[in-house]
């Protein structure tokens, strides 16, 4: 299993973009040798890593932790200060990463190349990170490989590492643990990664934090960054500790030491904040090759953290770090393309950003690759598709993606009409305070859509309950509708007088048709209970702000507005010009409509490039299909 970094980095140092909309091309390999692709730092005048200096002869950049006086690490403490703490778990025996190819097997070899860790020493080729190896080439061939007598411990880990891949746990469990029993470091560390997560065996951190020790006694420096990892996850985080794991990782050259311990000094977590530091360890992590390292350093770059704010060369960065599949580096990449910043705006790279990062498990990458395909930007308009990756955030918890399912769903565009699943997203993201869902799901229940076919129901007491809702959060539309409700006595006890108030209010909005419906309501409530009549009013449904995102159905005419930007509590901010920077959601509750992993793997086309507006959150329609939404138009008086 890939060792990597705390993914709640990413979160705390997430810039705030400058209404960024993200991404970039077809996700690129790292460079190998004979490579013909350019990086960004291998063309003139790309900004050098923070801290360089000019003059500096070629190939011999010059680091700010090289400088005379830079502080180092990890005794940059006073020496009455530099009591280091030793790891507390205790290493089960030694180990050694002294288990060579068998160069007579050709069987072996085999397995060798399709399976290698790429930090094995004696790795043969150029080994094969945890996400690139072929499970189906790779595992027949190395179960050969460990089944052969005598046993051979470097194929059992390898045959381990291939099963665990495949995510055949259990199997890979045993592999792992008859390697580690024989010594051998790197199976001592995949095992130690099924431990702390719990696969395969019970999950149990003492036993993890035991193999990852005798691994990083082994020369595995990242295994101590690991450990470190366990301590940090804590509640709460043991910072002491993970210090003393960090320290060990970064003595021992592990880049991801380097970040983690680099992302303590820059926040102040567990020590004393110094950006020096930070900056210092992030470099250091970049010029190792790691992805994460040179993300944080294009955040540096974005954030003038110790160095000018460049938001050109923070671009850069952050496309090599998408370059090395790095996920937050990907999506960052994503909105650099399609802002063109530090780089040729190019929308249809940016989807191509998107898609990846997206495919990685960003929740955001996946809202934006949908709303691209709604639109058509930067790829063939394709509703289907964007169904499904609105169902995949959603299932990760995103309120808009939610509520954008639950109307294509009312709909019925990009997939078969249900209403009945449609109220269940909208339930879900209403109660976590999402307006347009609120108002959704008020109008489901106000006009009883979908009750012809045994899927809706009308309950003016539930339309007035989550119209409240909304109408307490100054959405214009939803004041409206509770208005007519009030006005009529519909879920709730007429009342004239709370009825123009909520016009009132609505009349004051900001958007103008807003405005001027709540203005003809107000001066249309009659000065007592007036007799049953036909009522010909019809509103829509909005975000947080309903002057500035939903359109308005008047007389059945359904018009489309701008959704803004929403965060991991729920709740919506207010318009913009295209996604904010970030990362919102959390685990959503599945349901049996569609699998959540089912995200379609997307290649890249080349259809006509749009030049349109930044990526904004379009709603398809919350309030349904018009034909729908005027079958019963008003509730009788009855």
């Amino acid at each position: 299993m890939a060792c990597t970094c705390r993914s709640a980095l990413a979160v705390f140092l997430c810039f705030s973009l400058f209404s960024l909309t993200c991404v970039a091309q077809p996700l690129a390999e790292p460079r190998s040798q004979g490579s013909t692709k350019q990086f960004p730092e291998d063309q003139p005048g790309f900004p050098q890593y923070p801290g360089a200096q000019s003059g500096s002869q070629p190939g011999t950049t010059q680091y700010p932790e090289d400088q005379p006086g830079f502080p180092q690490y990890p005794t940059s403490q006073p020496a009455n200060q530099r009591s280091y703490r030793p790891p507390t778990a205790q290493a089960g025996g030694s180990a050694s990463l002294n288990f060579p190819p068998d160069p007579n097997d050709s069987v072996a070899l085999q397995c060798d190349q399709l399976a290698d860790h790429p930090s094995d020493p004696l790795h043969v080729d150029n080994g094969v990170t945890f996400d690139k190896v072929q499970v189906d080439q790779a595992l027949p061939v190395c179960e050969q490989a460990a089944e052969r007598q005598p046993v051979r411990p470097r194929y059992q880990y390898l045959y381990g590492r291939v099963l665990d891949v495949a995510k055949r746990y259990p199997e890979a469990a045993a592999q792992l643990a008859a390697a580690d029993r024989a010594g051998y470091g790197f199976a001592s560390l995949s095992l130690g990664d099924l431990y702390s997560d719990g696969s395969g065996v019970p999950k149990n951190s003492e036993q993890a934090l035991r193999l990852y020790l005798r691994a990083g006694n082994a020369g595995i420096a990242d295994a101590f960054a690991a450990g470190a990892d366990i301590y940090l996850d804590e509640n709460p985080p043991d910072y002491a500790q993970a210090k003393s794991w960090l320290e060990r990782a970064v003595q021992g050259g592990s880049a991801d030491g380097n970040t983690e311990l680099g992302w303590m000094y820059e926040t102040g977590s567990g020590v004393n904040k110094d950006l020096a530091k930070a900056l210092g360890m992030f470099n250091e992590a970049a010029r190792r090759g790691s992805a994460e390292g040179m993300y944080f350093v294009g955040l540096a770059y974005y954030n003038g953290l110790g160095v000018p704010t460049d938001h050109a060369a923070a671009c850069q960065w952050f496309i090599r770090a998408g370059s090395y599949s790095d996920p937050d580096g990907e999506m960052q990449a994503g909105f650099c393309y399609y802002n063109g910043t530090g780089v040729e705006a190019n929308h249809e790279t940016a989807f191509n950003w998107f898609v990846d990062a997206g495919q990685a498990g960003s929740v955001d990458a996946r809202v934006y690759v949908a709303d691209m395909l709604e639109r058509g930007d930067g790829f063939n308009q394709d509703s289907a598709g964007a169904v499904q990756w609105y169902q995949a955030a959603a299932e990760q918890g995103d309120v808009y993606a939610m509520t954008e399912l639950g109307a294509h769903l009312r709909l019925g565009k990009g997939a078969a009409w249900n209403e009945a699943v449609a109220m269940q997203w909208f339930l879900k993201a209403a109660q976590r305070g999402y307006v347009p869902a609120e108002t959704s799901l008020a109008i489901g229940y106000e006009n009883g859509l979908g009750q012809d076919s045994g899927q809706g129901r009308q309950d003016y007491q539930q339309a007035a309950f989550w119209f409240e809702k909304a109408a307490n959060q100054d959405d214009g539309y939803a004041q409206l509708n509770l208005g007519v409700m009030y006005e009529k006595g519909w879920g709730v006890t007429q009342n004239l007088e709370r009825a123009k108030q909520l016009y009132a209010r609505a009349a004051g909005s900001s958007n103008a048709a807003v405005a001027k419906l709540g203005s003809e309501y107000f001066s249309d409530v009659p000065a007592s209970s007036p007799p049953e009549r036909t009522p010909t009013r019809s509103v829509a449904s909005s975000s947080k702000d309903s002057s500035a995102f939903w359109g308005l159905v008047v007389l059945g005419a359904l018009a489309v507005g701008v959704v803004s930007m929403l965060s991991s509590g729920g709740s919506s901010t207010s318009a913009s010009a295209g996604p904010a920077c970030c990362f919102s959601g959390s685990p959503g509750t599945s349901t049996p409509w569609h699998d959540a992993d089912a995200v379609p793997d997307m290649k890249p086309t080349r259809p006509q490039l749009y030049d349109t507006q930044n990526p904004t959150r379009i709603p398809m329609g919350n309030l349904g299909d018009p034909s729908l939404a005027t079958k019963t138009p008003w509730p009788d008086s009855n």
